[in-house]
């Protein structure tokens, strides 16, 4: 009994340094959709079916029967090209720098009119921007 515990006293703290290597926590829908959360200051709840998760960026809610899978991840997922100048038109995705969607707008200027002080990556059918909203 003492040897099976030990074990898996092991076990979790490998699992558990392995994890520090990884600076962001990457969660995929069934539909694809990928959302990545930094990990810094991370906290997973689980709260009437949906996965609550919350970090230093905010809080994120995901409803648990569309999660796919969730994995740790090395890299962000979802800025391809980063630019500087907002100046796409059509929806946008709005996200913080730590992976987390703010929201969907109908345009960029939209976006911007609506946002709090901060700088946001916006995320377009053609390109992928980084704006600081004042």
């Amino acid at each position: 009994m003492k040897r099976l515990l030990l074990m898996m006293m092991v076990m979790a703290a490998t699992i558990a340094a392995h994890a520090y290597d990884y600076p962001y926590l990457t969660l995929q829908t069934t539909d694809g959709t990928e959302t990545t959360v930094a990990v810094d200051e991370l906290v997973l709840t689980v709260s009437d079916g949906q996965l609550v998760i919350t970090n230093g960026d905010g809080t994120i809610s995901l409803i648990l029967s569309d999660l796919s899978k969730m994995y740790f991840a090395s890299t962000s997922s979802g800025i391809s090209t980063v630019m500087s100048t907002p100046t796409a038109s059509g929806s946008v995705e709005v996200y913080t720098t730590g992976g987390i969607l703010v929201g969907r707008y109908d345009s960029v200027a939209t976006a911007k009119s609506q946002l709090r002080s901060g700088v946001y990556v916006m995320k377009t059918n053609d390109r992928t921007l980084k704006t600081v909203v004042k």
